[in-house]
C-alpha cells in the first residue's frame, strides 16, 4: 500500500462509511466473519459494531496507528497488520464479507488485489468495495482545474461504468451500488 497519508485520523463516522457500514450489514450471514481491508482509524467498522453486534470484525491495515484508532472504535475488533496487497487466508480466515473503503484506489494493481481478497472469501462470501467517483463534484472540480490534491496518492479513479467494467474483467459480477452525492 502507499506510503502516502492523507486520512485524518480523527475523522468521525461520515455519511459513505455509514453507507458502506449498511451495506455489509445487509449482506453479512448472522454471526459471520467481516474483514476491513485498508481498515483506517476504523470509521466503517464502527458502525458495523453498531448495526451488527453479532458480526466477528477484522481490521486490517499496514499503519499501526489506524489499528490502534479501530481498536479503540470498536473494542471488539482482531487487528491485523499487514499490507493489504499481500493478505492470506492465515492472516483473516476466510470471511464471509470483506469490505474495502477507499483502499482499492492507492493500489497500483487494483485487478490482483480484488482477484485475492476474492479467493480469500468464504464459500457464499461478498466483497463491497467503495471508491471515489470521478464524477463527484469536488473531483471532478479539483481535476478540471489540475489542482494538485486532486488525486493525491491515488492510481485510479473510476466512473460508475468503468469500475462496473472493471470489475466485469476480474470476474465478478455487481449485485448493487449506491451514491453518496448529489450527482451533476
Amino acid at each position: 500500500m502507499s506510503n502516502v497519508r492523507h486520512l485524518d485520523y480523527d475523522e468521525p463516522v461520515l455519511g459513505y462509511h455509514r453507507i458502506v457500514a449498511a451495506q455489509v450489514a445487509a449482506v453479512a450471514p448472522v454471526g459471520g466473519r467481516v474483514a476491513d481491508l485498508g481498515c483506517g482509524p476504523g470509521q466503517v467498522l464502527a458502525e458495523l459494531r453498531r448495526l451488527r453486534p453479532d458480526l466477528k470484525l477484522v481490521a486490517v491495515d499496514d499503519d499501526p496507528q489506524c489499528l490502534r484508532l479501530a481498536e479503540a472504535r470498536t473494542a471488539t475488533a482482531e487487528p491485523v497488520r499487514a499490507d493489504i496487497t499481500q493478505v492470506t487466508d492465515d492472516l483473516i480466515g476466510r470471511p464471509d464479507v470483506i469490505v474495502s473503503c477507499h483502499s482499492l484506489e492507492h493500489l497500483p494493481d487494483p485487478v490482483g488485489a480484488l482477484g485475492q481478497w476474492s479467493r480469500l472469501l468464504s464459500a457464499e462470501g461478498r466483497l463491497v468495495v467503495a471508491v471515489p467517483n470521478a464524477h463527484q463534484p469536488l473531483m471532478l472540480a479539483r481535476s478540471l482545474f489540475r489542482r494538485p490534491k486532486a488525486n493525491e496518492g491515488h492510481y485510479y479513479i473510476w466512473d460508475r461504468a468503468t469500475f462496473d467494467t472493471f470489475c466485469r474483467l476480474t470476474g465478478m459480477a455487481v449485485e448493487a451500488r449506491s451514491v453518496d452525492y448529489v450527482p451533476l
